[in-house]
């Protein structure tokens, strides 16, 4: 572990090149609020109490209120204290956009226990190499959605001390339906924070428990009507204790968890809410809603929509199923969120909505883009139907995971992924770690409290500069007033006969055509020229041709930057949260 490098104590001074940036949008440089605050429950704990009454998570008609969670969670802490849980113990969490994730969330930072986020939608082969990996002792899991554990090898499974099931079946019998459990905390139906009447579920529980409940199959239902608040111990949990490991996307092999410590996280909490949280709020005095499409499991929801939410005391309305549409543009129709974070392919999908563009954004107060690049033309079909531009930002899982964002003063799409968020530092370094001149393309290094400590189980030798900041990967420009524009993702880079090709600027390029939808462009293999540029076309007009896209791409791209062949597919292959995968076209 590379623990060497201090990104808890950056300088409280802002870099000259964006000082006045800041000062133009009206942005603060500190994070003073964070003074007292030794961990996430620290910092959350006094927004839910403050929030009590109000609807924190909701999820179709079902509803989580700031008070029921407050409960629940640490029901569920308790319970990870009587299979002995404790701080630092890796537990990993397998579930999509349901309310039982935001409970068990908070019961394992109650406890200290690092959260192991894993994609529901895993093979078994990948959810075994997160497993094995993170040396999980626990993992929940939704009914329905299990079978990836259910065909993991024993030696596998054996690792696992026990397994707790969730489920969203309205039709559950009353005492295993967890929705309505949750639904009813607080009222006389089921015990309160200080109710004394309830058992203990245990993996090794005795007969005065639940002695038929097997290791693999507690349900958390039975948790939720079996466990007392009010038995959760203390636990000192220090900033540098560890609460997440983030595991990346495998892009470069085998995917590698970042060690996310709590301080990492409720920095990144409070630079967005100082970036574009606060301005959210600005003279509204009702609740703010923010739509959530993306999973959960993945740290731009864990952290902006999740995280942030609760800290700001926003009702975090829970997409479990983004895939559909319809189904998408009718909670926008009913809830009217203030916030709506997507990335590009999403955004595409709302806009191409037959019902979208008649639908009431007055309430829309900010479209947050990230996870991958935002097409222009995207972003002004979008202004012109809600009448806001796409905000873009950048993180990264190792930064918890914002790293840049333009404030929501930006009255016009720039292209950029914005200002760098308080209290941090970007360096546009060369191939000899040597900070290039403004506007000379380098690789992105950042330094700031947001920083990952470091690649678990992972030699971090190469992983930072010798001065601490972490080495995205990432190919960028910083112009003179402090705002970044990224160019591509260093290991996407096409090389054409000694030029650098970026696949999002032949991508942007291409999308501009009116009879195109998407597009991924990936570097092939030819003779004279080392690589060329070849392009997965998704069509919007079924009379497109190849002859049509050359000669739009004669028009818009240097020779060498045009693709040199094209291939029709129906459907890119994306992420959960919408990333095109290059890797899989290559």
């Amino acid at each position: 572990m590379n623990t060497s490098f201090d990104n808890n104590a950056p300088s409280s001074t802002i870099p000259p090149l964006w000082q006045a940036a800041y000062e133009k949008y009206g942005l603060r440089n500190n994070l003073n609020v964070l003074e007292d605050k030794h961990n996430l429950i620290d910092l959350l704990q006094p927004k839910i109490d403050q929030h009590s009454d109000s609807v924190a998570f909701s999820m179709g008609p079902a509803t989580l209120t700031f008070a029921q969670l407050d409960i629940a969670s640490r029901r569920f802490a308790v319970f990870l204290q009587t299979q002995g849980i404790s701080k630092g113990d890796r537990i990993a969490v397998q579930l999509p956009n349901i309310l039982q994730y935001a409970v068990v969330l908070l019961g394992c930072l109650r406890v200290g226990a690092v959260l192991v986020n894993v994609n529901p939608m895993y093979t078994h082969y990948e959810l075994a190499h997160q497993l094995t990996d993170a040396q999980a002792s626990g993992l929940i899991v939704l009914d329905g959605m299990s079978t990836a554990y259910e065909q993991l090898e024993n030696d596998v499974k054996a690792q696992l001390k026990w397994v707790v099931r969730c489920s969203i079946d309205s039709n559950a019998a009353p005492s295993d339906n967890d929705i309505a459990l949750l639904s009813q905390i607080g009222s006389n139906q089921t015990h309160s924070a200080n109710d004394s009447h309830s058992v203990p579920v245990s993996a090794t529980a005795t007969e005065s428990s639940q002695e038929n409940i097997a290791p693999d199959n507690i349900k958390f239902a039975h948790i939720m009507q079996s466990q007392r608040a009010e038995d959760l111990k203390d636990v000192t949990i220090e900033r540098e204790d560890l609460a997440l490991l983030q595991y990346t996307g495998g892009t470069t092999g085998k995917p590698k968890g970042a060690m996310l410590t709590h301080y990492n996280v409720m920095a990144n909490v409070c630079q967005c809410y100082a970036m574009f949280g606060s301005a959210i709020e600005a003279g509204r005095s009702e609740q703010i809603k923010i739509l959530n499409p993306l999973p959960l499991y993945h740290i731009f929801s864990f952290t902006v929509c999740g995280l942030l939410g609760i800290y700001g005391g926003w009702e975090d309305i829970l997409v479990t199923n983004p895939r559909d549409i319809d189904g998408l543009v009718k909670i926008i129709e009913q809830h009217r969120p203030h916030v709506i974070p997507s990335v590009n392919t999403l955004f595409i999908g709302m806009l191409h909505h037959p019902k979208f563009a008649s639908l009431d954004f007055s309430r829309l107060a900010l479209s947050i883009g990230g996870g991958t690049a935002i097409i222009k033309a995207v972003s002004d079909q979008w202004q012109q139907v809600t009448g806001m531009i796409i905000n873009e930002g950048y993180g990264m899982s190792e930064t918890s995971p914002v790293i840049s964002f333009n404030p929501p003063g930006i009255s016009s799409f720039n292209g950029s992924v914005g200002l760098p968020l308080a209290m941090m530092d970007i360096k546009i370094i060369d191939e000899n770690g040597s900070a290039c001149a403004i506007g000379t393309p380098g690789e992105v290094g950042i330094k700031g409290p947001q920083v990952m400590r470091g690649y678990w189980r992972q030699d971090n030798t190469d992983t930072f500069t010798e001065g601490g900041y972490f080495k995205s990967g990432d190919i960028g420009i910083m112009d003179d007033d402090g705002f970044l524009t990224l160019v591509d993702r260093k290991k996407d880079m096409i090389l054409v006969s000694g030029f650098n090709v970026y696949p999002n600027e032949v991508e942007a390029a291409l999308t501009e055509h009116p009879k195109v939808l998407e597009v991924a462009v990936i570097g092939i293999e030819d003779e004279h020229s080392g690589e060329v540029p070849k392009a997965f076309v998704v069509k919007k007009d079924s009379s497109l041709t190849v002859e049509e896209l050359q000669d739009f791409a004669s028009e818009r791209l240097t020779g060498y930057k045009r693709p040199q062949s094209y291939e029709f597919i129906d459907e890119l292959p994306k992420t959960a949260v919408g990333k095109i995968l290059r890797k899989s076209l290559r």
